[in-house]
C-alpha cells in the first residue's frame, strides 16, 4: 500500500472537483475525480481507494445513497459528503448506520476538511471499521 492519502471526489460541477485538486495537490494527496455516481462506482472497481468525497446533490444519484453503495460494497473506504444542502434526518441516518464518517457544509473551510479526509484516511488504514465524527 502506498504511504500516500487516495482520494476520490465526486462532484457534477467541474469547478468544485478543480478546487479539490488543487486542495490535494497542496497536500500531497493522490486525487480521482468523477462527475456522477455511476463514473465513480466504475473507477471504484479498478483503482484503489482510501477515501470517498462527495457532493449530496447529483443528478442520478445522491450522495448519501452514492456512499450507502460505496459502503456495501468497499466497507474500508471511508465516505465524507460535501453539500450546501443537505437533509439532516438522512445525514444522521448515514453517520449512525457507518455509511459516511462525515458531513462539510459548502463553502467548507480549508483546515476542516484537512481534518476530516486525514481522519477518514487514518479510519480506512487502520481498519477501525464503524464509527462516525462530524464536523
Amino acid at each position: 500500500m502506498s504511504d500516500r492519502l487516495r482520494l476520490l471526489c465526486v462532484d457534477d460541477e467541474v469547478h468544485i472537483l478543480r478546487t479539490l485538486e488543487r486542495f490535494c495537490r497542496n497536500e500531497g494527496i493522490s486525487m480521482h475525480s468523477a462527475t456522477s455516481a455511476a463514473q465513480a462506482l466504475e473507477l471504484l472497481e479498478n483503482q484503489p481507494v482510501d477515501v470517498v468525497v462527495s457532493d449530496y446533490q447529483m443528478p442520478g444519484m445522491n450522495g448519501l445513497d452514492f456512499l450507502h453503495e460505496v459502503h456495501a460494497r468497499w466497507p474500508w473506504i471511508s465516505g465524507i459528503v460535501i453539500s450546501g444542502f443537505v437533509e439532516v434526518p438522512a445525514v444522521a441516518g448515514a453517520l449512525q448506520q457507518g455509511d459516511i464518517m462525515g458531513f462539510l457544509h459548502k463553502p467548507w473551510k480549508r483546515d476542516e476538511l484537512k481534518a476530516l479526509i486525514r481522519a477518514a484516511g487514518k479510519r480506512c488504514r487502520s481498519g477501525m471499521g464503524e464509527g462516525a465524527t462530524t464536523t
